[in-house]
């Protein structure tokens, strides 16, 4: 036995010398902020250890024995001094995290003639008290529910005397009466009968009898969407998401009866759809891997450097993309769903990955031609994701020659698959202050949005963008731009910016509500540092989505950010009135990905916290004469969720139980 023990011991000595990383975070100290220390264990001299983190200000220790330096946005790395030990400290200062998801991670060891090798991270914060959680007494679920009780809920039902079984669906019968879109009839007694006036309704009433109980009374459904466009919007960009995946949210999304599916498939952080006649806008635009030294300036030679995970190649949650026919499949499989898919190239701002991919493109075969960005470009800026480098130069007509390439493909993916294309979102949003140094502001993106309108109406499809798309240009663009829009998202309901939505609905734009107070459910649940999530926007739960009121959307925050009640008798004071309520089309979920790593944490911070907004894009009149209606209502909501919805999930969703 004993012949073993030198062996157990060099095995022993070898994993407690293996190169490892611990983060701490310290108390609070009379500044105001934390002491924060990673400590670098077993990590040679003279090698380089990248890491990545939310970006946030910070000052360095004076007793750290290495500088924390920033590459690019999140990007951070430490050089190993040539005379280090066993262990290095690196100590600096910043606030305390708002959120543990906001912690370093992802970190990699690079050395010379080495492959780059991801180092194991354990991780201490600093017990808290939450200051601010929303109040437990709303999420009751103890309502008496009646057969016919779904989400979304259905307009109008009436039940009969008795009970039985529920007879198998039947032949639905289209009638060419004036009803809504998508409104149906289901009948079940004697004779069971199910009528529609289009497809959409057919399908909707498949959705709703497939919810029903199979022992039930003989009832009578009428029902109907209050709004045609019922949407969300999946960032890939910044995490990506396999096709298998996509295809499991798009069958959730349709028991809800969701009508559009918002892709988003170009940012900063990634291009994820193969375009053949430039295969560096995947070959390297959907990749990551760390930026190497050449002649002492750091590049990104083969792929774009780490995003939010950190991660490199297949250990990235960042990395990956979508063949054509992988998009074929996804919008052909959406279809039969009766969901559209509206694919979003985020541009002129959150374009890196394509500048990039583009530089590459140009490097290798020499064609200048598709070029996004001027090489003498003098310009100055920090955009709100801390890049210095993704805005396209509009001068440039190659710009609009490689939107072409884009627009053609994604058309002629849509004609392959046979299936509607509703329209192409452009974007439009967040172009940092600086950007085209030496141009005038307003003539750029005027010069821009002429540009997309052009490609647009060539090929005979709609535009879509964030709402920044209807601002600061020409009044001749804005009137030749509104008849071309499927939608404009609204999504800054921020104090001080309410009145966006109706200021755009009023001046005849085809509003998309996407407000950040009660869409944006990349925000977390709440105030506790263990939910994944942002909070720049506030918080975000099944209550907030539910309290969205499209026709008094100031109603709609019901509370402050320390959640107090807001005083709605008053929030509407002062503020533009909606004089177009037509122009209303639609509510979409918005989850971007900064902090999103796996699928999990997909359908984590979808479900169920997006429910109510599932439920206010069928039924968008809402009456809550006080705070008692409110609550009855929602308990009545959430004992939908809590005894029909979660019972049948099959994924990661957040239980309070």
């Amino acid at each position: 036995m004993n012949r073993f023990l030198p062996l157990f011991a060099l095995l022993l000595f070898a994993a407690c010398s293996a190169p490892s990383v611990e983060f701490v975070e310290g108390p609070v100290g009379d500044n105001g902020k934390a002491l924060f220390t990673i400590t670098l264990n077993g990590v040679p001299a003279g090698s380089r250890v990248w890491f990545a983190q939310n970006p946030t200000s910070y000052t360095m220790a004076e007793d750290s024995e290495a500088e924390i330096k920033v590459f690019m946005a999140t990007s951070h790395y430490i050089d190993i001094p040539a005379d280090a030990g066993k262990k290095v400290t690196v100590k600096y200062y910043s606030r305390l995290l708002p959120r543990y998801s906001f912690a370093p991670e992802g970190f990699y060891l690079q050395q010379d003639g080495k492959p780059d090798r991801a180092l194991p991270l354990s991780v201490s914060f600093q017990e808290r008290k939450i200051a601010v959680l929303p109040d437990p007494a709303y999420f009751r679920a103890d309502a008496t529910l009646a057969p016919a009780d779904i989400i979304p809920s259905v307009k109008n039902v009436s039940y009969g005397e008795g009970v039985m079984q529920k007879p198998p669906f039947p032949s639905v019968k289209m009638l060419s009466e004036d009803h809504p879109a998508g409104w149906y009839r289901i009948i079940i007694g004697e004779n069971t009968v199910v009528e529609a006036v289009d497809d959409d309704g057919a399908y909707y009433a498949c959705v709703t009898y497939s919810k029903l109980p199979d022992t039930l009374p003989p009832l009578s459904i009428e029902d109907w969407p209050d709004f045609r466009y019922r949407g969300l919007m999946l960032d890939v960009a910044r995490n990506f998401t396999t096709k298998e995946n996509i295809m499991k949210l798009l069958d959730v999304l349709a028991s809800y009866k969701m009508s559009v599916f918002h892709f988003h498939l170009a940012d900063d952080e990634g291009w994820r759809l193969e375009i053949p006649q430039i295969p560096e806008l995947t070959t390297y635009g959907a990749h990551h891997a760390l930026p190497v030294e050449v002649d002492g300036t750091l590049v990104e030679n083969n792929a774009l450097c780490p995003g939010y995970d950190g991660g490199v190649g297949s250990a990235s949650s960042s990395d990956g993309f979508l063949t054509q026919e992988d998009y074929k499949e996804i919008i052909k499989y959406a279809w039969e769903r009766r969901i559209m898919v509206m694919p979003e190239f985020d541009t002129p701002g959150h374009s890196r990955a394509a500048i990039y991919s583009l530089k590459q493109y140009e490097k290798r075969t020499g064609d200048s031609s598709y070029r996004l960005s001027s090489p003498g470009d003098s310009s100055k800026y920090y955009s709100a994701q801390a890049y210095t480098d993704n805005v396209l130069d509009v001068t440039l007509p190659s710009v609009y020659k490689f939107m072409d390439l884009v627009f053609d493909n994604v058309i002629r993916l849509h004609k392959e698959a046979g299936v509607p294309l509703p329209a192409i979102h452009i974007g439009g949003d967040e172009v940092p202050t600086g950007a085209w140094a030496g141009h005038d502001r307003v003539d750029m993106k005027d010069m821009y949005i002429r540009g997309m309108m052009d490609i647009a109406e060539k090929r005979g499809v709609k535009l879509a963008g964030w709402q920044e798309i209807t601002q600061g240009i020409t009044p001749q663009s804005a009137e030749r731009l509104t008849p071309m829009l499927y939608i404009v998202n609204a999504w800054s309901t921020l104090p001080g910016e309410e009145e966006v939505p109706y200021n755009l609905a009023n001046a005849g734009y085809p509003t998309l509500l996407s407000n950040v107070t009660n869409l944006y459910v990349d925000l977390a649940y709440s105030a506790d540092p263990s939910e994944r999530g942002l909070h720049w926007g506030g918080f975000v739960d099944e209550r907030k989505t539910f309290a969205l009121d499209p026709y008094h959307i100031y109603r709609s925050v019901r509370w402050n950010r320390d959640e107090t009640p807001a005083d709605l008798d008053k929030a509407a004071q002062g503020k533009v009135s909606l004089e177009h309520p037509e122009n209303i089309v639609g509510v979409q979920v918005q989850l971007w990905g900064e902090t999103i790593r796996s699928f999990d944490n997909v359908t984590y911070n979808i479900f169920p916290k997006a429910l109510g907004a599932f439920e206010r894009g069928w039924n968008a009149n809402v009456q809550w004469a006080d705070d008692g209606q409110f609550r009855k209502d929602f308990t009545h909501f959430y004992s939908i969720v809590k005894q029909r919805e979660e019972p049948t999930w099959d994924f990661k969703y957040k239980n309070r139980d």
